[in-house]
């Protein structure tokens, strides 16, 4: 009888250790599929009532395995992990050997997805690339955004569509897998995609964008598959367009309708969509500035001068945990802050009205908020109990990302777990 190879995931920063069956994840997994044993400890099955395809273990350092409520981890299910060098291992035998492996270090493809996270664009690409070889399949989600950004669809969605199928039970997986369908124009599996993204979030996953794209979608589904893709710089608001559906003639100015990431341009008379314009990336607006477009030579001072923020925003970044002060206490509540100085806006981090670290915000910085909090959580472990934005701090925070504020509660929840 074959039993399932393990791959080991140790991510420090949340004290986790996540020991699954070679490409399968824990993220996005239906409720009824996990079994606990502990408060920290979980077998994961392949269905429920299947076989046990590995298991998961929160606050991994204070786990004790040798706890005589825990003693079915001593017996079967069994489990080879090549890692550590152990066949047809019981979960017990595997924690011992994998604190010996890790220590307190993450594993390797958790040092690729930091990176990865804290990267943009091609360096993005990079890490992803290095973390979905090291045997993370967790990399697929990141690494599938991130093309999707670069403008290479058609790989896009060959990784966002795979990881609803290992991960099918979150809501933002379903969201990017419908946009990467529509930008290859698989319009059906798109539709398919935000409905089963809608059905999440009434379950409680978080909320997307959806319902907006659905929307975009479902106007005159027959006729906006004819819209043009067009570069922003090359639009012209004056330019005569003509509509393939009603005939209508004219520009497209007044016809615009903003979204997050491009605005689409439909016709005023039947409402089919004409054209859809994606916001251009600097590079873009460097190359259309450099060929001699005017508006785009107008422009790229503000672009570089974003650039030039954005750059300094990250060198000053918290970076690693060794940066943050020892604080007493067992018990640590962390104030988010906003503050004006020298023209600029300022995130905070105060431990009883005493400044412990101080950054460049961003706006709508929630990503942000995530990746700090985790460094927090690495450096105070679990004396961490909250890390609060402040009133003055939530709507440069927040933005208008309306999932932002559940988010940073289910980070400030998991503190509890």
């Amino acid at each position: 009888m074959t039993v399932p190879k393990l791959y080991l995931n140790h991510i420090a920063a949340f004290d986790w250790l996540i020991a699954l069956e070679f490409g399968r994840v824990d993220d996005g997994q239906p409720a009824e599929n996990w079994r606990g044993v502990s408060e920290s400890f979980g077998f994961l099955h392949s269905e429920p009532g299947g076989p046990e395809v590995g298991f998961k273990i929160l606050d991994f350092s204070q786990f004790d395995p040798g706890d005589p409520a825990v003693a079915e981890i001593w017996g079967a299910p069994r489990f080879d992990a090549p890692v550590l060098g152990l066949g047809s291992a019981t979960a017990g035998e595997i924690v011992l050997a994998a604190r010996a492996l890790f220590g307190s270090e993450s594993s390797i493809n958790r040092q690729f997805f930091s990176a990865a996270m804290d990267a943009e664009g091609e360096e993005a690409l990079a890490m992803w690339l290095a973390c979905l070889q090291s045997g993370d399949p967790m990399a697929h989600y990141g690494l599938g955004y991130t093309l999707f950004g670069l403008g290479r669809y058609q790989e896009a969605y060959r990784h966002l569509r795979h990881y609803t199928e290992i991960s099918p039970c979150g809501a933002w997986n379903w969201c990017w897998y419908g946009k990467a369908a529509e930008a290859v124009g698989e319009r059906a599996e798109a539709r398919a995609a935000y409905e089963r993204a809608l059905e999440l979030e009434k379950d409680g996953e978080t909320e997307t964008d959806a319902w907006l794209l659905l929307s975009m979608l479902n106007s005159e589904p027959a006729q906006t598959h004819g819209a043009r893709y067009v570069a922003y710089w090359e639009y012209d608001p004056d330019a005569p367009l003509t509509c393939p559906d009603c005939g209508w003639s004219g520009s497209g100015a007044g016809s615009q309708e903003l979204f997050e990431e491009l605005f689409d341009v439909s016709c005023p008379q039947c409402d089919s969509m004409l054209l859809i314009v994606p916001y251009p990336t600097a590079a873009e607006t460097r190359a259309a500035a450099a060929a001699g477009n005017p508006k785009a030579q107008a422009e790229l001072p503000n672009v570089e001068s974003r650039l030039k923020r954005l750059d300094r925003a990250q060198e000053l970044e918290l970076r690693t945990p060794e940066q943050l002060p020892e604080l007493r206490g067992k018990n640590l509540r962390i104030d988010w802050d906003l503050e004006e100085r020298d023209d600029e806006q300022w995130t905070v981090l105060r431990h009883k009205g005493r400044e412990i670290w101080r950054e460049l915000a961003y706006y709508e910085g929630y990503e942000r908020f995530a990746r700090v909090f985790e460094l927090l959580r690495e450096r105070y472990g679990p004396r961490l109990k909250e890390v609060r934005p402040t009133a003055a701090s939530e709507l440069y925070l927040y933005g208008d990302k309306l999932s932002a504020p559940e988010r940073i509660e289910k980070l400030n929840a998991s503190l509890k777990g």
